[in-house]
């Protein structure tokens, strides 16, 4: 091997990469720029859980003294860092769970106490708002905890000074108004990977097709005729909208009939929200396709547009646990609102008139892509 060959080559490839501004801040700026993002998410701390407590209990007399463990419930709940407890009236309770403002609410019946006196055991009644299984299986754990702790507790105040009251048995009489037991972290997650993985592979296979036709020179040759540059824009898009769409039903029967992921909404309405977003990963390829001389330049995009919306588009963390000055940029980003109509759809089981907010977003940035790539497509050359 001749070592001055090989340095003519390698310094070769230095002054190439030198020369290409573009790839040297690809590799220096935007590393940077995502792991800052990566560090601040991974060590945010999570928002605040939300509990509730209607306490209705009338509590007992035992040795002459009045008991009510709904009191002791609220105390020990009251206790525990991980969520803030609010006292709230049955009304408010259903409202709130709805609304999705409270994570769970744990009901006390009047004869809580004597129940509990009476069975020895403590069947902690509560109904969990559900749209995030994982947050849910979380509190569960903790009402776990909690349950015992009073029971305890229970057992300590209400003995009488001979110690005859045996020690009480304590389980979570669970209702969700979403989602259910049976689901977990990848139900969570389904609806949000589906909306990443159509929006990155449509992009991508847009970016690098709509390029190979400008270096080809069938864009110059288009521009000669009299087709309009938002005909040919259309054409395209039509063209790599029918492969987008193929490829977004893969995902969603993969996820649904494979996977075998637990779902509520219709998978009619479900299709609806990707091929919006379909048409915007589609269009925004394009725009951004102009911009590259060459297929290397194309797959530049990938870390800003693609691995930036799945780190703050709400794919991984809620954009509520986001640093407040974060959540502008998130909600700047298409992927947000689509994963959040494809959560409401898949878990709540919305109608699309229900998520009609998010999807009303993501149709304004079908438009704004489409009108973009319409005006840089007219005059993209290489």
């Amino acid at each position: 091997m001749s070592t001055s060959r090989t340095l003519i080559l390698a310094r070769r490839v230095i002054q190439q990469m030198m020369a290409d501004r573009r790839t040297l801040a690809l590799i220096v700026v935007v590393p940077v720029i995502l792991l800052s993002f990566l560090g601040i998410l991974i060590r945010a701390e999570a928002g605040g859980l939300a509990v509730g407590i209607v306490n209705e209990d009338e509590g007992v007399t035992l040795a002459g003294r009045a008991v009510t463990l709904g009191d002791r419930l609220a105390e020990v709940l009251g206790d525990f860092e991980e969520f803030g407890a609010e006292a709230m009236s049955p009304g408010q309770a259903e409202r709130r769970l709805e609304e999705g403002s409270v994570d769970a609410v744990i009901f006390v019946g009047p004869d809580f106490t004597a129940q509990v006196t009476q069975t020895r055991h403590l069947a902690l009644r509560v109904v969990f708002e559900g749209s995030n299984p994982m947050i849910a299986d979380r509190l569960r754990t903790i009402f776990e905890r909690v349950a015992l702790q009073a029971a305890n507790n229970f057992v300590v105040v209400a003995s009488s000074p001979a110690g005859d009251l045996p020690e009480l048995t304590a389980t979570i009489d669970a209702a969700y108004i979403h989602s259910g037991p049976e689901y977990d972290t990848l139900d969570y997650m389904a609806p949000a990977l589906i909306g990443f993985f159509v929006f990155f592979f449509v992009f991508l296979l847009t970016c690098v097709s709509f390029l190979r036709e400008r270096l080809a020179g069938t864009l110059e040759r288009l521009q000669a005729t009299p087709i309009r540059a938002h005909e040919i824009i259309v054409g395209y898009m039509a063209g790599f909208l029918l492969f987008g769409l193929v490829q977004g039903v893969i995902t969603l029967l993969f996820m649904v009939f494979v996977l075998n992921i637990h779902y509520a909404g219709n998978l009619l309405n479900i299709f609806v929200v990707e091929v919006l977003l379909v048409v915007v990963s589609v269009n925004l390829g394009i725009f951004l396709s102009t911009f590259a001389q060459n297929e290397f330049q194309v797959l530049q995009f990938v870390p800003l547009v693609v691995v930036s919306q799945g780190l703050l588009g709400g794919v991984i963390w809620q954009v509520e646990d986001m640093p407040g000055w974060l959540q502008p940029v998130s909600k700047l980003m298409p992927l947000t609102y689509a994963t959040q109509a494809l959560r409401d759809v898949m878990i709540k089981g919305e109608s699309l008139l229900d998520v009609a907010g998010p999807l009303g977003v993501v149709l304004f940035f079908a438009v704004l892509v489409i009108i973009l790539s319409s005006r840089t497509a007219g005059r993209a050359t290489i």
